[in-house]
């Protein structure tokens, strides 16, 4: 519950602290006196949008800190735990300058707004007469109707295969950006393939090729080389290998010739001379001049280059080309493998996404029944005799293009009939301001969330009196026996039902030029004269004084 709220600054609120009540609290007081204030405050600690236009004429920078006691509240206390904060109490903190910096702490730690946000809907639920046109939205209806059921587990389960969807399409879409091949893409490089497999190119054949043409039709000149330098390293007198073998011979037997190195190299050269003469013979004999030979070679050739030319690369690289269309065709392949396993886990999930919502679907129509009976009997109660709410769920078509929601497939509608044989209407078309209000009012009761420790109403009872307000009282009354209940009003009905009374009163200091709210805590006697004001305006008589006390002695 809110045990305190300390407001510095704050529009016109020069400094105050506030102790309350754990059951029901009211705050009353004149036109523009500002009442709402402190609930704006309490708004802000608990990480609404801050503007700097509250800040107030008293200093630079506004500050509110509350206090909260987390003995009976559960929710709140995990949520401290889950995020490493203390959790056996609670303060919130917020500063407020008028550069809009705006800072906030949870039990003295710097806490982002958006975590202070989510921990104050743990812990205060605000209802103000703005929130009445939430009320009408489809979205919020739905929420309510959520919130009243018991299918939580339904609601995660839908939530957590929506983002596999959502993950299975990036998935897709990733895939697809990746290069995966259209059919005709596929289609050609699969006849290259094909193509290249036939042709049956060795490694370093086409250079190969290139080197026997040349051998081929140059055959006659070769052996004619050949044959010319065998004539003249071995075949006549003064051949090369008889010249060396003369002078070898002649040097070593000259007596006193002191030059065997030289007789070694040559003893050498005459060998190596010998080995040409047997290689140049041996190749000359094997090399002859084939036409159809050289025209088999020409022809390889011819193939190898159409080919190259006709899958634009060079007949040199065409190996690496073909190694390359190998290494495409199989990414093709691991990527069309792939993407029939996300398809089938796709069709998969979609199937699950159906089967689910439509249990939430058919649970939904259940809790509806259920939430529209308990509205109706709480919305009867407080003036409208024959009034009835009922829940219209209408689930969507799921096909092909349907796009899964994380909510389900359901449209919720809040209908009521207000007087007896009226069709019923959707809430937002038939409703007049204060039956609208007492509509809202048993909405909210009825549809509570049983995780909030405190419920704040702010001026909801607009547009009622008489013996419907002191319903209105009697219901916020009955709320506060579970929960810490916070009412703005300006009905006397209402106020008698508090067990907590705050007048917020304003003052002018014609010094300064300053206006200043202030508050007070009412009692016994206090509160009579106050709720004999609300009753019969400035004049207060001994009429109005006895209504006061049985406003109390109601409450």
């Amino acid at each position: 519950m809110l045990q305190s709220i300390f407001i510095k600054n704050y529009v016109l609120i020069e400094q105050l602290e506030i102790d309350f009540n754990h059951r029901m609290t009211v705050f009353t007081g004149e036109t523009g006196a500002g009442k709402s204030i402190t609930i704006g405050a309490l708004s802000l600690v608990l990480g609404a949008r801050g503007d700097t236009a509250v800040i107030g004429a008293f200093g630079d920078a506004c500050e509110v800190v509350a206090s909260f006691d987390m003995t009976h509240h559960r929710a709140a206390k995990q949520w401290l735990k889950h995020h490493d904060l203390d959790d056996d109490a609670l303060i919130i903190r917020r500063t407020l300058n008028n550069q809009g910096r705006s800072k906030l702490w949870i039990n003295g730690s710097p806490t982002p707004a958006h975590l202070v946000k989510e921990l104050g809907q743990y812990l205060v639920q605000i209802h103000g007469q703005h929130d009445q046109i939430k009320l009408l939205q489809s979205s919020t209806q739905r929420q309510l109707l959520d919130r009243s059921g018991d299918y939580g587990d339904l609601l995660k389960a839908l939530k957590q295969v929506t983002q596999d969807l959502k993950q299975i399409d990036e998935d897709i879409k990733a895939l697809k950006q990746a290069g995966s091949l259209s059919t005709e893409q596929q289609q050609l490089l699969d006849y290259q393939y094909q193509e290249l497999q036939e042709l049956d190119l060795q490694a370093g054949e086409y250079e190969q090729l290139h080197h026997d043409l040349m051998r081929v039709s140059h055959a006659q000149e070769i052996q004619q080389a050949c044959q010319q330098t065998i004539d003249d390293l071995d075949e006549s007198d003064q051949s090369v290998r008889h010249l060396l073998a003369h002078h070898i011979n002649q040097l070593k037997h000259l007596k006193g010739f002191d030059g065997e190195p030289a007789c070694q190299m040559l003893d050498e050269a005459l060998i190596n001379v010998q080995e040409v003469i047997q290689y140049l013979s041996d190749y000359a004999q094997n090399i002859e001049h084939n036409p159809q030979q050289q025209q088999n070679i020409e022809q390889r050739l011819q193939q190898i280059s159409h080919i190259a030319r006709k899958q634009n690369t060079q007949a040199e690289q065409l190996l690496d080309h073909q190694q390359q269309l190998a290494e495409q065709l199989n990414r093709h392949q691991q990527q069309s493998q792939q993407q029939q396993i996300l398809d089938k886990k796709h069709r998969q999930l979609r199937q699950q996404y159906h089967d689910i919502s439509q249990q939430v679907s058919h649970a939904r129509q259940q809790a509806a029944q259920k939430l529209a009976a308990n509205i109706s009997a709480m919305i009867q109660q407080l003036g409208l005799p024959e009034a009835k709410l009922s829940i219209q769920v209408n689930p969507t078509e799921f096909n092909e293009t349907t796009k899964p929601l994380a909510t389900g497939l359901d449209q919720v509608e809040f209908m009521i009939t207000v007087n007896k044989g009226q069709t019923p209407q959707p809430l937002s078309k038939t409703a007049s301001g204060g039956e609208l209000s007492r509509i809202c009012l048993a909405i909210e009761v009825v549809g509570q969330n049983h995780d909030h420790s405190a419920f704040v109403f702010d001026e909801v009872d607009t547009g009622i009196g008489g013996a419907t307000a002191a319903k209105v009282g009697a219901i916020m009354r009955k709320l506060s026996e579970q929960h810490q209940v916070f009412a703005v009003t300006h009905l006397p009905q209402v106020a008698g039902q508090a067990h907590d009374h705050i007048l917020v009163s304003k003052s002018n200091d014609k010094t300064h030029g300053l206006t200043r709210s202030s508050i007070q805590h009412l009692n016994r006697e206090q509160r009579i004269q106050e709720l004999a004001r609300m009753a019969g305006g400035e004049t207060i008589t001994k009429t109005t004084l006895a209504q006061a006390e049985e406003f109390l002695k109601t409450g």
